[in-house]
C-alpha cells in the first residue's frame, strides 16, 4: 500500500468514526422544544418584535416557523402564562401582558428558597444591605411627600398593633414595601417583594420575639429619610440587617 493510499485510508476511517457517533442529532426532548419557544418568545420580547399588549403569533405559525409541535407550542405558552409573562384571551389568542400579576408565581423565590446553608445566608445577607442600600439611597432622592405621609401612618399602625397585642408582620413587611415604592422604580419594587417573601419566616421571628427592636429600627430609617440623610438612613439600615442576620440564625 503507498503513502497516498494509507492516508486516503486512515482520512477514511476517521470520517466513518465520526458518522457512527450520532449523539449529537439526537432528538431533542420535549421538554427542552417546550423551552426553546419560550427562548424564541422571550428574545422577541428582548429585542422589542413583541411588546406589551402585543399578540403571539398563532399556533400554527409559531410551530411552522421555530420548527416544533403545536404540543411543544400549547406547553410553553402554558409556561408563559403560569409565570404571567402571557395571559390567554379567549377568541383573540395569548397577549404579552403590560405588567407582571403580583399573585403570579415568582422563580426567583424558589430559587432563593434552596439556598441553605451559613454561608449563602451570609451572602443573602450581604445582597439585602447592597440592596435596601442602594433603594434608600433613591428614596431619598425620589420620596415625595405622600410616600413619608404612608411611611408614618404604616409606623403609627405599628405601634397601636403591638400596644394592642395585635401581630406587627404585615405592618412590618408593608413598611419596606413603602420604601421600595419610595423610589419610584418598579424593578427595585419588585425585587424588594421578592425579599419580603424569601424572608417571610425571619420576619415572623423579629416580629414575634423583638417587634420593639422592629419599631425603633423603622423610626430610625424614617427619620433619616425625612431629613433626607443618606449616612444616617446607610447606618440605620446596616445595624438593623445585622440584627436580622442574628434573627436568621434562630430556629
Amino acid at each position: 500500500m503507498t503513502t497516498k493510499e494509507k492516508i486516503e485510508k486512515q482520512g477514511q476511517k476517521k470520517i466513518d468514526e465520526r458518522n457512527a457517533d450520532h449523539s449529537w442529532l439526537a432528538p431533542i426532548q420535549k421538554a427542552n422544544l417546550s423551552k426553546l419557544v419560550v427562548d424564541k418568545i422571550k428574545e422577541g420580547i428582548i429585542n422589542k418584535t413583541l411588546n406589551p399588549g402585543d399578540f403571539l403569533p398563532s399556533e400554527n405559525e409559531l410551530s411552522e416557523k421555530i420548527g416544533v409541535g403545536k404540543s411543544s407550542v400549547r406547553e410553553a405558552v402554558k409556561m408563559l402564562e403560569a409565570l404571567g409573562v402571557v395571559k390567554i384571551r379567549k377568541g383573540y389568542g395569548s397577549q404579552i401582558v403590560d405588567s407582571i400579576d403580583s399573585s403570579v408565581l415568582n422563580p426567583l423565590v424558589f430559587q432563593l428558597l434552596l439556598i441553605n446553608s451559613t454561608e449563602s445566608r451570609q451572602k443573602l445577607l450581604e445582597f439585602r444591605i447592597m440592596f435596601e442600600i442602594s433603594g434608600s439611597m433613591l428614596a431619598i432622592d425620589n420620596a415625595v411627600d405622600s410616600d413619608i405621609e404612608l411611611l408614618k401612618n404604616n409606623l403609627d399602625a405599628t405601634k397601636n398593633a403591638f400596644a394592642q397585642k395585635i401581630p406587627t408582620i404585615e405592618f412590618d413587611k408593608r413598611f419596606h414595601m413603602i420604601m421600595y415604592e419610595s423610589t419610584h422604580n418598579s424593578f427595585i419594587a419588585y425585587i424588594g417583594k421578592t425579599i419580603m417573601e424569601l424572608f417571610h419566616n425571619t420576619l415572623i421571628t423579629s416580629n414575634t420575639k423583638y417587634p420593639e427592636t422592629v419599631i425603633a429600627d423603622h423610626e430610625k430609617i424614617l427619620g433619616a429619610l425625612i431629613a433626607r440623610d443618606k449616612q444616617a438612613i446607610k447606618d440605620a439600615i446596616e445595624k438593623s440587617l445585622d440584627k436580622w442576620y442574628i434573627y436568621s440564625l434562630e430556629k
